[in-house]
């Protein structure tokens, strides 16, 4: 097949495509190619997944994906598949979305290469290979293509190009179809066979550039994030000191035309942004970027969830209330809102650190069954409530944004909420004589007692 034939079976939605990796990158954007018309073949190492999509059952929480999976099986459009021969041979592009993790602030590129190995030592002549994963800078020039083209030649044999994604879990759907996408490539014809395909993807813009440009755009863009909140963190640890409110500083500031503050929270989790600035930093070549400002950020952003661990046992020391004999309910150990997604979760080290402190620790999440080694509650009753001295907000699930905070006037004493995504209305809260705090709040008659504590 000519590069021509490839070009006019893409543009037709004729071309079959193999996604290989079905996480909440790869899945996604199989289905989305599936409901455009694609035949799409989706591969995974993991039978758990398989086996799930074949009940069309989604193995992550995501907004429509249920029903999606459910349409583009019974349409034929979808095929999960165990056999990753069977898949690339009857595809005409294959998309890889395996995760790149990190280990400690080291990229882990094993599950690429691993994958890629496997793709060259299959036949990919005539063929289209996109990369989506998040990798360091260099790598899909110095890295990718020296595996793929062990076999075949870039621009004469095959065509490969980087793509990196550009979605939120819980928005994944949106995002994939309505944010501008990016192009790398290393030849024009893989850049326009990918900008083809997108383009049949994508209601927005597409940049075609370069792979190193292409691979330097994901990373900063999140790293840009990171940098964002570490600065927002910090600045709501001040308003502690000066005993401002945060929240109210954000609106104030925020109606300047040219500042955009962030919301401070309790710590960055996620797939993406406790990762990406160090896969920014650690080029494909094996050297190492020195950024004082994106390290800084990233030790800012990791220590936040000690810092609410800290508002949590200073509240209760400022009511005479033992550590060893406090019970606290964690709401939320997804990393973020509406997501079942527990990666690098803020959670995890607030439970740990006050667990150390031999706090007794209850955990409710309807959207994951991940504790970090807490006692999991099933419902959010007046029974598992009245065990508690300490309540912790740490995800804006939905259905936590519902609760009616006067339920939590049962708990053991004083009730003490520490709100990290600020659902309630602290005055609410206060006027049921409850103690309310963030970070960058400390309550009003609290205040006091809990500066001198910290301090």
């Amino acid at each position: 097949m000519s590069y021509e034939q490839l070009l006019g079976k893409i543009q037709n939605f004729q071309a079959n495509i193999c996604v290989v990796g079905l996480g909440q990158v790869g899945l996604p954007t199989a289905l989305i190619f599936a409901k455009q018309g694609y035949k799409v073949y989706g591969y995974d190492i993991n039978e758990l997944i398989l086996k799930s999509l074949s009940n069309k059952q989604s193995p992550f929480e995501e907004e429509g994906i249920k029903e999606l999976i459910s349409q583009t099986i019974e349409t034929k459009k979808f095929e999960p598949n165990n056999s990753l021969k069977e898949c690339v041979e009857n595809s005409d592009i294959v998309i890889v979305c395996v995760a790149t993790p990190i280990i400690d602030i080291t990229p882990n590129l094993s599950f690429l290469k691993n994958a890629l190995i496997s793709l060259s030592e299959l036949n990919l002549k005539r063929k289209l290979v996109i990369i989506e994963s998040s990798i360091p800078p260099g790598t899909f020039k110095d890295f990718v293509l020296p595996i793929i083209t062990k076999n075949a030649s870039l621009g004469s044999d095959f065509w490969a190009a980087y793509a990196p994604e550009r979605l939120s879990p819980s928005l994944a759907f949106s995002e994939i179809q309505g944010t501008p996408r990016i192009i790398g490539n290393e030849d024009e014809q893989s850049g326009n066979l990918a900008k083809s395909l997108y383009q049949n993807m994508v209601n927005s813009q597409i940049f075609v550039t370069n792979s190193k440009v292409a691979e330097l755009s994901k990373l900063v863009e999140n790293s840009y994030r990171d940098v964002n909140i570490a600065f927002a963190n910090e600045i709501s640890l001040i308003c502690e000191k000066y005993g401002a409110d945060f929240a109210e500083l954000v609106t104030v500031c925020n109606s300047h035309p040219r500042v955009n503050l962030h919301m401070a929270g309790p710590g960055v989790g996620g797939p993406c942004l406790p990762k990406d600035p160090y896969l920014l930093l650690n080029s494909a070549n094996g050297d190492k970027i020195e950024s004082k400002i994106i390290i800084e950020s990233r030790k800012i952003n990791d220590l936040m969830p000690l810092h609410i661990s800290k508002l949590v046992t200073n509240a209760l020391k400022s009511q005479r209330k033992s550590l060893t004999n406090s019970t606290i309910m964690i709401l939320g150990t997804a990393y973020k809102g509406n997501v079942s997604d527990t990666r690098f979760s803020p959670s995890k080290e607030i439970i740990h650190d006050l667990q150390q402190k031999q706090c007794s620790i209850l955990v409710y999440d309807p959207l994951t069954d991940e504790t970090f080694g807490a006692e999991k509650i099933y419902n959010l009753d007046e029974e598992n409530i009245q065990k508690c001295d300490a309540l912790v907000i740490m995800a804006d699930h939905d259905e936590f944004r519902k609760i009616n905070p006067s339920i939590f006037k049962s708990m053991i004493k004083k009730p003490i909420i520490v709100d990290t995504k600020r659902i309630f209305n602290s005055t609410n809260i206060e006027n049921l004589d409850m103690i309310y705090l963030s970070e960058g709040y400390l309550g009003t008659s609290n205040l006091f007692k809990i500066r001198e504590i910290d301090s």
